[in-house]
């Protein structure tokens, strides 16, 4: 099953970026601004990844009735 080992392979790789990517983010725009200023910019950005992951959650929640026992 090589399908298999792509998908985990990919799964890898996109876990690897999304660790990686945002230290190396920060580690550059500290040489170039402070380092005070790099994690400030990379906060702000978590922040608004965040909000939008709660705006798109709260327009396509399903709403289902309260269950009673």
């Amino acid at each position: 099953m090589p399908f298999r080992a792509q998908v985990v392979s990919s799964y890898f790789v996109c876990a690897f970026a999304g660790n990686a990517l945002p230290v190396i983010g920060v580690g550059v725009i500290s040489t170039l601004a402070s380092s005070t200023a790099a994690s400030l910019g990379f906060a702000m950005t978590i922040s608004l990844f965040a909000l939008v992951a709660l705006f798109f959650g709260i327009k396509y929640a399903q709403w289902r009735p309260p269950r009673h026992n």
